[in-house]
């Protein structure tokens, strides 16, 4: 390992991780640690470390999944090895398989932009109001759904992940939302698109009735629209005729 490493495996171990992490409330809010793993190819041993000198490391050892307490290894006697660091940063764990990556990626710092980056992007979100999805606009998600994947249940929740992403989860609204799936999927059901489950609902062959009979009022609705426009463009055409047929009389 050379000196460069050696510093940034240092910078590190400054940050050492407590004995109890809290992953979830306020308390994991201030989390800003890691935890470093060295492990051999095969995962016959494996390296808790806590500290590093110019020759070697030292840390909690397990070999063959024994524990042999805190020993330090120079690093000529390591062999091939693995890094494994996690920095526990707020509720985010953040994973690197070497210190390259951890420089790149972790120091640079690229993820805790993504983690910045993906807040103002739920904070926009959540400014916005989560529309309603209508009756054929879900049959239409679920059929796509269930193409993909075949036999897919669905439940209220994971309707609005596929509405929405994960997002919705962070959403003030969510609950409302969820409620509102809820009775459409019931709704749905009722009609006899969608078969009760245990965990949710699947989706009926009477849905592909009525999404192409759905489909057909579209057309058809927007063939009239065309045809009205058409005529009202039509009668605009007739009635400026008439006018020049009329200025002509006129003046003739």
């Amino acid at each position: 390992m050379n000196f460069i490493s050696r510093h940034l495996l240092k910078s590190l171990l400054n940050k050492p991780a407590p004995d109890r992490i809290p992953r979830s409330g306020e308390e994991a809010l201030s989390i800003d640690c890691n935890v470093v793993y060295f492990r051999s190819l095969d995962n016959s041993w494996t390296l808790l470390c806590d500290g590093i000198c110019p020759k070697g490391v030292t840390g909690k050892y397990w070999l063959d999944n024994k524990e042999f307490g805190r020993i330090s290894i120079p690093f000529y006697l390591m062999g091939d090895y693995e890094l494994d660091i996690t920095h526990f940063y707020g509720r985010y764990d953040l994973r690197y398989g070497s210190i390259a990556q951890y420089f790149w990626e972790g120091l640079i710092p690229v993820d805790k932009a993504k983690i910045l980056i993906g807040k103002g992007s739920q904070f926009l979100f959540n400014k916005k109001e989560l529309v309603r999805s209508e009756r054929i606009e879900v049959l239409k998600v679920i059929l796509e759904k269930e193409l993909d994947q075949g036999q897919h249940e669905i439940s209220a929740v994971s309707l609005s992940t596929l509405l929405y992403t994960e997002k919705w989860v962070f959403h003030p609204d969510k609950s409302r939302q969820l409620r509102y799936n809820d009775l459409l999927l019931h709704s749905l059901h009722e009609s006899g698109d969608l078969v009760k489950t245990q965990y949710g609902f699947k989706l009926c062959s009477k849905a592909l009735v009525t999404i192409a009979q759905y489909e057909e009022d579209q057309k058809k609705h927007r063939e009239n629209i065309s045809q009205a426009k058409s005529m009202k463009w039509l009668t605009v055409a007739l009635v400026v005729v008439g006018l020049i047929q009329a200025s002509v009389s006129i003046w003739s």
